[in-house]
């Protein structure tokens, strides 16, 4: 059954250079590890709040996105993405019905 995470966070006001980017490349490098299960992203910017991320990645499937998320620290981008990030705001796997 398709997957689609969702994750709502706030990166650090002083970390806001090239925030797209790292975004983008973190998301890019799960895919790159993923054998196709991660199947496309999005990344959006709130235009009140500059330093509000959401991200909308479509999975093969549940266990599938489980799988590559469950390595995220082994992601080239993920220490410096997880060390600009102010706050979670909302974190999930839905899967469509």
């Amino acid at each position: 059954m398709t997957c689609k995470e969702i994750a709502i966070f706030k990166f650090k006001d002083n970390c806001m250079e090239n925030a797209i980017e790292l975004n983008k490349k973190l998301i890019s490098e799960m895919q790159n590890t993923s054998n196709g299960a991660l199947q496309s992203f999005d990344v959006y910017q709130s235009p009140k709040d500059p330093t509000i991320f959401t991200w909308l990645i479509d999975w093969m499937d549940a266990k599938s996105a489980k799988e590559t998320t469950d390595q995220w620290m082994s992601f080239p981008s993920s220490q410096k993405f997880s060390s600009s990030i102010e706050k979670d705001i909302f974190y999930e796997f839905m899967e469509k019905r």
